[in-house]
């Protein structure tokens, strides 16, 4: 019975501590399976990740598994959390949204409560600039940090070098700098990984001796880090780096040659090497040869010269060759020479592209496993097929901008099954195939631009399904297009049929193409009304065809994406419709060259994003809209050729501040120019002529910094404009160049402007480069042209003629010195011309005529130099070039006539004088002396007596001697 007592005592004993043990396990944060054999994970932890979650937007439901209902209770279980198998606690939570969904937010510092946590993923996530989180630094057992490209800012604290069992730190491609240096590494001995690609490490001095004194780093990531300059002497006190297998120091502004010593004396394991976009200079050295584990090596943009070292015939392992964008030079045989030895075994990519490398395009069979060859902006000639026939292992063909010719034909093409990038562009090659041909390979991206393709257009691209870029421009293609054309890929991102003679209809381009964003269709001959596109377009370029219909086209236009339109040139004859209010996210609008009739709509005040907007050679009419003050980013705006009317609002200059080109020449405006004009600081080119302006020019133009300070925040070229560090850059045949919301203008060559310069109207695009012009010609100003006009010292060109302008020319225009051309005719100007006129030494062009003029003209090579007819109408002005003369200088003439007709008489009279003295001496002095002494006169008729009887002789003897020689 005691024994049975005992037993029931026990067991109720159990069951007491099993019900306070499940009772108690919760608060303990302890959780054992329940059944399925699976730990469950620690109620703080999984709370804290909860409390992650919530400062996370998540739009693609990633985290649907982080719940709190009972079926996901065990966080264990969650997408991206691993727990212990044997304590439940969270050991590695890897959330990293390369190629999935990406999470935004913020990071909770709730994430402390992960105590055993050892990895730790969140990159490529977005956190909103956000700082970074110091909570981290006190994960004492983490191993594996990546935060790479999450968005992150500020400070990297240096208490991350308390993380002594860290093997792997990734931190880059986000907005993070350091305090001072990196000796907060130093303690981490066990790292084996360290990214730090983009935090600013401008004042990390001894970076090269801190990573190379971490005795396990095998891969170091510093690329865009603004390192500071390598000097001779600081590679003294630096141990080489016998780990490393992975090197990136590129985009490093600061980094030359001098890196190479330390280079050369680390690891022989080094097996990828990127150099790129530094400032490394001369030749490449023969010690790369002496790498017997290199595998790739990018040495690409950077101010490398002559040609490849015959060391790198010995490095039989490199696969990989990028010397892009060098100053490489010489002969394609002579370089290509040292490509031998075991190299041309082992080299699968070779890169060659933007040097200087000429000549007659060298065979490639000798390398037979190239799969990736650029050799594109060179100085290359020769016949392209022949040479590469031999790659049958081909899948990156890169040779545009070069001087290759031949013919290309499908059996050619058809040896390289495995190609995915095909570019031939501008190079005078003909692609010749059949029309039923189907190639053995899907092509990714495919250029051909300036190629000779048409005039039919090449049906086989049809076939090709995994097309993503596509550029057939210039190809001579002059015929429709087929109709199972449109049927594209669905991963179609650009097309590019632009500056060919392709005509019809375009249809509706299916949505299927979802990710389409660029379509360039200019210089055709399409016709009809416009299509419509997919939403997810960024950038249409229409112009320069036959459309005829715009309504239905910009009010189907939803969705926001829309950065790029340019319907110029084309036969648009409707009103603008009022739809603009769905175009937030438009930064470049060309509607110039049409017919386009009515008012601006209001909508159009709607585009908040808008840059550039060119609505010239139109007919519409009206004021301007009101609500057009709120596309306070405007740069460029032209509203020139067109009906508009009422006075120029003063909210331009208050709210377009930003302006760098105002054009609204050949209008209807009236009124006076208000004081607001000169709020327009960085203004370029300023065109208000051909209008009724009436009223006084401003004094306050002296305000136009721009022209009147050598200012950089504006540059422009082929391909960019920079604006205050911003680049805008040219959409190309591989898409876009850059990122962010304003840090890309897809095309922006295409809008050009009506400049009147030196007498004649030009049409400037992208090459508007550094001019500064004001155009207020053919209005109906009045008053004196104020002296501040001179305070712009930048100013290229001057146009105030064709006003009612009165005063004189302020003196001190010679500080114009920038000045090529000057125009001030038509007016009522008087006065002399100002005598500073002479240093204006660049000025090409000027016209004064028709004025009130008077006085000398100023001498000077240049104004010497113009034809007289840019002074006429000037009834005062006098001297070269003109030939009427200065009154000063007719009295001059008229002074020396006199002189000289007053010196003539002079000579006549002592020429009368010396005759008479002459006469009477020589006749007096001979005959006066016969007269009065008769032995001298006896003499002389004696003398002349004899004379006469010698010459009688003398005749006589002669005339004898002739008739007997006559006779016989």
């Amino acid at each position: 019975m005691t024994l049975m007592m005992g037993g029931r005592s026990l067991k109720l004993l159990y069951a007491i501590f099993t019900l306070f043990l499940l009772y108690l396990t919760p608060t303990l944060g302890v959780i054992s399976g329940v059944g399925d054999g699976n730990m469950w994970c620690i109620e703080r932890e999984r709370q804290a990740l909860l409390e992650f979650k919530k400062g996370l937007i998540d739009d693609k439901n990633r985290l649907s598994s982080w719940g709190t209902e009972y079926a996901k209770k065990n966080c264990c279980n969650w997408e991206g959390v691993q727990c212990s198998n044997q304590t439940g606690h969270i050991l590695q939570l890897d959330l990293q949204a390369w190629h999935k969904p990406t999470l935004r937010g913020n990071i909770s510092p709730l994430l402390i409560e992960l105590h055993h946590l050892s990895y730790l993923d969140l990159s490529y996530n977005d956190f909103n600039q956000s700082q970074f989180p110091k909570f981290i630094t006190l994960h004492s057992n983490l191993k594996y940090l990546y935060l790479e490209n999450a968005n992150l800012s500020g400070q990297i604290p240096s208490q991350l070098g308390n993380l002594s069992r860290l093997q792997s730190l990734g931190l880059g491609g986000n907005y993070l700098k350091i305090a001072e240096n990196l000796d907060w590494l130093s303690p981490l001995v066990s790292i084996e990984y360290l990214s730090l690609t983009s935090v600013n490490l401008s004042v990390a001095n001894n970076w090269l001796k801190v990573v190379a004194g971490l005795p396990k780093l095998s891969g170091l990531w510093l690329g865009d880090c603004d390192l500071p300059l390598i000097t001779p002497s600081s590679l003294l006190r630096v141990n080489s780096s016998k780990a490393l297998t992975d090197l990136d120091l590129s985009g490093n502004p600061h980094m030359t040659s001098s890196i190479f010593p330390w280079l050369f004396n680390s690891s022989t394991n080094l097996a990828r090497v990127y150099l790129s976009s530094n400032q490394l200079n001369g030749s490449i050295p023969n010690a790369f040869g002496n790498m017997n584990s290199l595998q790739d090596l990018f040495l690409d943009d950077n101010k490398l010269e002559g040609g490849i070292p015959k060391s790198f015939e010995d490095i039989c392992t490199l696969t990989t060759l990028g010397l892009f964008e060098n100053n490489l030079n010489g002969q394609v045989l002579e370089f290509f020479k040292n490509l031998k030895g075991c190299l041309k075994d082992s080299l699968e990519a070779l890169y060659l592209d933007i040097n200087q490398i000429e000549g007659p395009v060298p065979n490639f069979a000798i390398f037979p496993s190239l799969a990736w060859l650029g050799i594109a902006n060179n100085k290359l000639n020769g016949n392209l097929a022949k040479s590469i026939e031999s790659l049958h292992n081909l899948q990156y063909l890169i040779v545009h901008s070069n001087m290759l010719e031949g013919i290309i034909s499908e059996a050619q093409l058809s040896n390289f099954p495995q190609l995915l990038h095909l570019d031939l562009s501008h190079n005078p090659l003909t692609l010749n195939f059949s029309f039923n041909w189907v190639p053995p390979f899907q092509l990714v991206r495919l250029y051909v631009r300036s190629c000779k393709l048409g005039p039919d257009f090449p049906n086989w691209i049809k076939t090709q399904r995994n097309l993503q870029f596509l550029d057939i421009s210039s190809t001579g293609i002059s015929n429709t297009i087929p109709t199972s054309f449109w049927d594209m890929p669905s991963e179609l991102r650009y097309l590019n049929l632009a500056h060919n003679q392709i005509k019809g209809r375009l249809p509706n381009i299916s949505t299927k193409v979802s990710n389409l964003h660029t379509i360039d269709f200019s210089s055709n001959r399409f016709e009809g009304p416009l299509p419509v596109f997919p939403p997810n377009l960024t950038s249409i370029d229409l112009s320069k065809n036959m459309f005829s219909r715009l309504n239905f086209f910009v009010c189907s236009i939803s969705g926001g994406n829309l950065r790029f339109l340019d319907l110029s040139s084309n036969h648009l004859s409707e009103e603008i419709p009022d739809c603009f209010m769905h175009w937030q996210g438009l930064e470049v609008l060309n509607l110039a060259h049409n017919k386009l009739s009515g008012k601006i709509p209001q909508s159009m005040g709607s585009l908040t994003q808008l840059i550039a907007l060119d609505l010239s050679y139109n007919s519409l009419s009206g004021e301007l809209p009101w609500s057009l003050q709120n596309c306070t980013m405007l740069r460029f705006l032209y509203l020139g050729k067109n009906k508009l009317s009422g006075k120029i609002p003063t909210w331009i200059g208050e709210k377009m501040s930003s302006l760098i080109i105002l054009s609204l020449r050949s209008n209807e405006f009236h009124g006076s120019m208000q004081f607001q004009i000169c709020l327009l600081v960085h203004i370029r080119y300023l065109d208000l002529s051909q209008n009724n302006i009436s009223g006084t020019i401003p004094q306050c133009l002296n305000n136009l910094a721009a022209m009147a300070h050598k200012v950089s925040e504006f540059t422009m070229s082929d391909n960019v404009f920079i604006w205050n560090g911003i680049v805008y850059t040219i959409i190309g045949p591989d898409g876009m160049y850059g990122s962010g919301s304003n840090d890309i203008i897809d095309g922006v060559d295409s809008v050009s402007i009506i400049v009147g310069w030196k007498g004649k109207v030009y049409e400037y695009g992208k090459n508007f480069g550094e001019m500064r012009s004001i155009d207020l010609a053919n209005n109906k100003l009045t008053g004196k042209i104020p002296d501040e006009i001179c305070g712009l010292i930048e100013l290229k060109a001057l146009n105030l003629s064709g006003n009612m302008l009165t005063g004189m020319i302020p003196q001190n225009i010679g500080q114009l010195e920038q000045l090529e051309s000057l125009d001030l005719s038509r007016n009522r100007l008087f006065g002399s011309l100002p005598a500073t006129m002479v240093a204006l030494h660049y000025l090409g062009f000027l016209n004064l005529s028709y004025n009130e003029f008077s006085g000398r003209i100023p001498t000077g090579t240049q104004i010497q130099s113009f034809d007289s007819d840019r002074f006429t109408g000037n009834l005062g002005l006098c001297g070269p070039p003109l030939i009427e003369k200065c009154p000063e200088e007719v009295t001059s003439s008229t002074n020396h006539l006199k002189s000289y007709q007053e010196d003539g008489d002079e000579f006549w009279k002592c020429l009368y004088i010396g005759t008479a003295l002459g006469f009477i001496v020589g006749f007096w002095g001979v005959c006066g002396s016969l007269m009065l002494n008769r032995s001298w006169r006896h003499a002389y008729f004696l003398l002349m007596i004899n004379l006469k009887d010698w010459l009688y002789v003398t005749i006589v003897g002669h005339t004898t001697r002739l008739q007997k020689m006559f006779h016989n």
